[in-house]
């Protein structure tokens, strides 16, 4: 009986359906191999369909499918091979072979071509070559694959090293765009480093080199140690598991683990907790798969180059100490037991590595260590020499790049650190954090050395110099190595830390106050981020509560350079010019307050006057030769202390001459990362709502609001604003913008916004909160928002405002990921501080709003 479409898609839903109620009993490897063998009997059956069994031709399996390893939406890749051009006739019936396959739902990669056509495309591409090498004959003349296999093996098709060179140099233009490292929290199961790409590297490597296929067979031939088969192996199989979950939930052809699909394939997988803690877990084995397979990738490819390709000469060896020397610029041991016979030496590896920046390890020293770290039996740490040789390390040139990151790679800081192995591949399940914990740790200890770097002194100018000056920086850099290690625990993840880092300069034998100092940045890693973004900065009583916590300037220096690599290693996109101004504003307060001591509050005075001085300065230099006497006789302190002295010039070129009513100017000279609007007219009733409106209804994002209203009682209030997706506003949607406002003010009508739907919010389950702080002020109440975020939440929380009747003085909007920490202060209708009747019904319609 001849088969139709609809009765292979029928089979196909069948297939799709029993593999989803036994995938959870199901060894993966059957499910692979079922599927691999039904597409086989498929085409087998469709081939005597189409009557292709009575020509010449030959039906070959390759790429994935010739390594039998078939998913549910895995690509159909075949190659229909012939020894001549194929007549009208024959191509007739091969285009009606391939469009039914597509009519069944099939993603078919199908390739028609004769020999000598798949001799001169294979030596052109390499992706042609690699396709071909993978063959498997499923049906037809036998003698035509075999002359293709012949045609295969000759030295210049694909000499070894040209085959080896290109394929690493995929690898590395792969790896170049996921940023170089496996812990991305939506990553992509096959082309991640770490993915399956970097498993078929060493299957390709193998394959050309001595035409074995498998892992097993790999194995027998002596390329790899049963050590790191055993490890491929298992990484390999949940990977596997991974993807063909992912591939049972999807319609459509994706690898990506986004953070929708996460949840599903953490369900069929059969990962359990409370909340997302399923979800963690899962993706916590999944990274640590990726990081197995990212380092033997390496090791194995460095192995291949040093035994096979390279031309292997007695070069020059240079001895580094009776354990270590250099040879063709490659560490090597003169003992390959001494990991084993004095595990403190490991640490000597990653010294030697610091030190000699133009060298690298070799692949059978790494070997040697990761044979040895599978057979401690305690902790590194435990060592009192090998405790000496850590603390050391730290004082290197480039010790973070040099020896705590690969020791991070090779899994020695696991060794080393008993408390590592609890974040190895621990993610958060937020849109906040870029990368897991023990990714995200390793690169602040980065930006913290990168601050010695003279690039870094135009964008960090506080932190390149506090650091640079620091005569040990072994201190910053434990209190960096411990800030989050206890996440994931539960509980007070910065008191957890604080206690651990306690701990271990006990074990290390630091000084009480180094403990102290320590311990203190690492429970107060957040205090200062906190209050930069969270609070009034510009109020001398949250200054000098700030500086009673830090206690002095040395800690002051350590905090601000913790804080912003912290900031910086959350993600690439945090870090910006008005963080940059918050943050040197905290800090050049707090430094006042430490000079004129605690008993009594700063007079920000100076700063007012150093502001509008450099402000003259900017516009005189800017030919602009106006009085700004009259204007600034208009404005409050608040207006000096809260701009910079680049935006008080540009409001003044602005207003000097201006004699309308309403005045939006958009412009991006200002932010670096955002979009300055800077907003003049006279005080109006719901004006905060009806801007916040507008810019929601227009599909802007606000970051950040300071509110001024002059003595006559105009505002100038100064905005910053993105796209929804991040990005500063281009010429014509700032125009646009400015028309909108300026209406929406004249008329009086505030805009409706839509709801604005985010995919990846509706996976998130964020609980409204309202605290309300600094109870003893009678003049405004300040109050923060803990809030799911979305597009146009401060346009509902500016219309809860404006319903109660409550003035806006000032607010900072703060975007954690899917959370939205927003800090506001309001005065009542009688422009002071809230009641307690106010305060409760101002929380209750603001939770009855977001909820």
């Amino acid at each position: 009986m001849l088969l139709t479409p609809q009765q292979v898609k029928s089979q196909k839903d069948r297939l799709k359906q029993s593999e989803l109620e036994h995938f959870s009993q199901t060894d993966i490897n059957s499910l692979i191999s079922d599927r691999t063998l039904f597409c086989d009997n498929l085409l087998k059956q469709l081939w005597a369909q189409f009557e292709l069994d009575k020509t010449e031709l030959a039906l070959v399996a390759v790429g994935g499918y010739g390594r039998k390893e078939m998913f549910p939406l895995s690509d159909l890749d075949f190659l229909i091979l012939s020894e001549q051009q194929n007549s009208p006739e024959l191509a007739q019936k091969i285009s009606q072979f391939i469009q039914f396959l597509w009519d069944c739902g099939f993603d078919v990669g199908a390739a028609v071509r004769t020999l000598a056509e798949c001799d001169a495309e294979g030596r052109k591409d390499i992706t042609i070559a690699t396709n071909l090498l993978e063959s498997r004959l499923l049906i037809g003349n036998e003698k035509i694959f075999k002359k293709l296999t012949a045609l295969l093996w000759p030295p210049d098709f694909w000499d070894r090293e040209t085959f080896f060179n290109a394929k690493v140099q995929e690898k590395t233009e792969r790896y170049q765009r996921y940023h170089n490292t496996s812990y991305n929290l939506e990553p992509d199961i096959k082309h991640s480093p770490g993915g399956l790409r970097d498993l078929h590297l060493i299957y390709w490597i193998a394959l050309r080199h001595s035409n074995v296929m498998t892992l097993d067979e790999i194995l027998q031939s002596g390329f790899i140690y049963p050590e790191e088969y055993s490890l491929l192996q298992e990484s390999q199989q949940f990977l596997f598991k991974v993807r063909f979950a992912l591939h049972l939930i999807l319609k459509r052809y994706d690898n990506r683990l986004l953070f929708d699909r996460q949840i599903k394939v953490a369900e069929l997988l059969g990962f359990e907790g409370e909340g997302n803690q399923g979800v963690e877990r899962m993706m916590k084995r999944f990274f640590q798969a990726l990081n197995n397979i990212s380092s033997l990738s390496d090791l194995l490819t460095k192995h291949y180059r040093e035994h096979f390709l390279r031309q292997v000469s007695c070069g020059k060896i240079e001895a580094l100490d009776s354990n270590f020397a250099i040879q063709n610029n490659e560490i090597v041991l003169r003992n390959e037991h001494i990991f084993m016979q004095q595990p403190d030496t490991i640490l000597d590896l990653f010294a030697h590595h610091a030190n000699q920046p133009q060298t690298e390890i070799h692949s059978a020293t790494l070997r040697k260590l990761h044979l040895a770290l599978s057979q401690l039996q305690a902790p590194l740490s435990q060592q009192p020499l090998a405790r000496e040789k850590f603390l050391r390390l730290f004082n290197l040139p480039k010790a973070i790049r040099r020896a705590i990151s690969p020791m991070h790679k090779y899994g020695v800081l696991t060794a080393y650190l008993p408390q590592w192995k609890a974040i190895e591949g621990l993610m958060q399940f937020d849109l906040f954090h870029a990368y897991t914990v023990d990714e995200h740790t390793l690169r602040v200890l980065q930006k913290l050395e990168s601050f010695l770097e003279e690039d870094q002194r135009e964008l960090h100018p506080i932190c390149a110099r506090i650091f640079s000056a620091f005569s040990d920086r072994t201190l910053l850099y434990i209190a960096a190595l411990f800030h989050d290690i206890a996440k994931g625990r539960g509980g007070d993840h910065a008191k957890l830390g604080a206690q651990d880092v306690s701990e271990f300069a006990q074990q290390h034998g630091f000084e009480r106050r180094e403990i102290e100092t320590m311990a203190w940045l690492v429970e107060q890693h957040l205090l200062m981020s906190i209050t930069a973004q969270r609070r009034d900065i510009h109020d001398p009583e949250v200054v000098l509560n700030f500086a009673e916590k830090v206690k002095n300037k040395v800690r002051l220096d350590l905090l601000i350079c913790l804080t912003v690599a912290d900031i910086c290693a959350t993600s690439s996109t945090l870090w910006n010019s008005w963080k940059r101004a918050l943050f040197t504003s905290l800090y050049e307060y707090t430094n006042q307050q430490f000079a004129q001591g605690m008993d009594e509050l700063i007079d920000t005075d100076e700063q007012v006057q150093d502001n509008k001085k450099q402000a003259l300065a900017l516009l005189q230099s800017q030919g602009f030769m106006d009085d700004v006497t009259a204007l600034w006789a208009r404005c409050s302190d608040d207006y000096f202390l809260r701009n910079t002295p680049k935006q008080l010039a540009w409001h003044a070129t602005l207003l000097t001459d201006f004699c309308d009513d309403i005045l939006v100017k958009i412009s991006n000279r200002f932010s670096q990362g955002g979009t300055d609007m800077f907003l003049y007219c006279q005080d109006q009733a719901q004006l905060f709502h009806k801007v916040a409106s507008t810019v929601a209804a227009k599909k802007f994002s606000i970051h950040s609001a300071q509110i001024s209203t002059s003595l006559d009682g105009y505002v100038l209030d100064t905005f910053v604003i993105t796209e929804l997706n991040g990005i500063p506003l281009k010429n014509a949607r700032r125009r646009e913008l400015e028309s909108a406002i300026t209406d929406t003010l004249r008329s009086g009508k505030t805009p409706k916004v839509g709801t604005l739907g985010n995919q990846k919010l509706q996976h998130f389950n964020v609980q409204t909160e309202v605290r309300f702080l600094a109870m003893n002020r009678s003049d405004h109440t300040e109050m923060e928002l803990f809030a799911l975020d979305k597009a146009g939440l401060l346009a509902e929380v500016s219309q809860v405002f404006a319903e109660l009747g409550l003035n806006l003085l000032n607010a900072k909007i703060t975007t954690i990921g899917e959370k939205a920490e927003d800090f506001f202060m309001l005065t009542n209708k009688n422009g002071t501080a809230l009641t307690e009747t106010e305060r409760k019904e101002l929380e209750v319609r603001l939770k009855n709003q977001l909820n």
